[in-house]
């Protein structure tokens, strides 16, 4: 009885192993195509010196200098997302190729709303492809051959193409300035309407004064310095990009940042508005230009009143 029973169990198991196996190949072949699942991989992404990104109200060029990375050849760019890109071109992997009666729908969709990209090594020229995907779960990526490829990070859940959906605001570093209590030559906050707690911190052979203020608590300083020498915004915005930040923006500033250390070629300047109700950041502006945003509970901390640093 028991011997009847695992001839059964063997059985059952070949019929599903060889259904496993046509399935794999229906999966994997659906279009008839053969395919190296590396295809699309930059083997060696130390070699990359330029990545060119074209699409739909997207233009990046990022470009590697001597020593950093920049956007557009304007703004350095964020170490954080050129890791993650470059992590990306490096893993990213062919799933399958698309069904055979979708090849037209998703080339044409791709060629007409996806993202041209044009990855320049020293090795090996430029390598191009288009990416896209349905926004949510599907990537696509396709060589010049118009055949598109299903493709994923093995190990993660992830829409692929969004990476190369980014925009140029959000390639950008967005560290402000750094600097350390060694290095810092100046650093002014004065209050629009409060002008008798205006915080002038200047320095001369690393001592420090405080306009106002005879006996300075150096310990409160030193953590107020160390607070603000790692100086971020949390998002770049552009003009006409949200219209509640546009208006603000035309309002007077509540304070405003002028910053001097060593390195920088000019002072950094942030002139900072008014928390609006129910909004959790902070506008400001950069150097009378660029619009940021910040965290509104993070940037609370430089809004000290003079007396923060008397020493009692």
């Amino acid at each position: 009885m028991q011997k009847k029973k695992n001839t059964t169990l063997f059985i059952v198991f070949l019929i599903l192993l060889a259904w496993t196996i046509v399935y794999f190949n229906l999966e994997n072949k659906s279009s008839g195509i053969s395919f190296d699942e590396s295809m699309f991989s930059i083997e060696d992404t130390a070699a990359v010196h330029k990545i060119s990104i074209r699409g739909e109200g997207i233009s990046n060029v990022l470009s590697r200098g001597t020593q950093n990375w920049t956007v557009n050849d304007i703004y350095p760019m964020d170490p954080s997302m050129q890791k993650v890109l470059m992590s990306v071109l490096h893993q990213v992997k062919v799933k399958r190729t698309v069904p055979r009666n979708d090849l037209d729908r998703i080339k044409d969709d791709i060629l007409a709303n996806g993202y041209k990209v044009e990855v320049s090594d020293v090795q090996n020229g430029k390598t191009v492809f288009y990416a896209g995907g349905n926004g949510i779960s599907l990537s696509y990526f396709m060589k010049e051959d118009n055949i598109p490829y299903i493709v994923h990070l093995p190990g993660y859940e992830s829409y692929v193409t969004g990476i190369f959906e980014v925009h140029e605001n959000d390639w950008r570093d967005r560290v402000i300035f750094q600097t350390s209590w060694l290095g810092l030559k100046s650093y002014i906050l004065n209050y629009t309407d409060d002008p008798g707690n205006n915080i002038h911190i200047s320095a001369d052979n690393n001592l420090y004064s405080i306009e106002g203020i005879a006996k300075i608590d150096t310990t409160t300083l030193m953590n107020y310095l160390d607070e603000v020498s790692f100086f971020y915004t949390d998002q770049y915005i552009d003009q006409g990009q949200i219209s509640l930040y546009d208006s603000l923006r035309n309002t007077k500033p509540f304070a405003q940042l002028l910053v001097n250390s060593l390195g920088m070629k000019v002072p950094v300047r942030i002139d900072f508005f008014r928390q609006l109700d129910e909004e959790n950041v902070m506008l400001g502006l950069l150097n009378e230009n660029q619009m940021c945003l910040f965290n509104a509970k993070r940037i609370q901390v430089i809004f000290q009143e003079k007396d923060h640093f008397r020493y009692k």
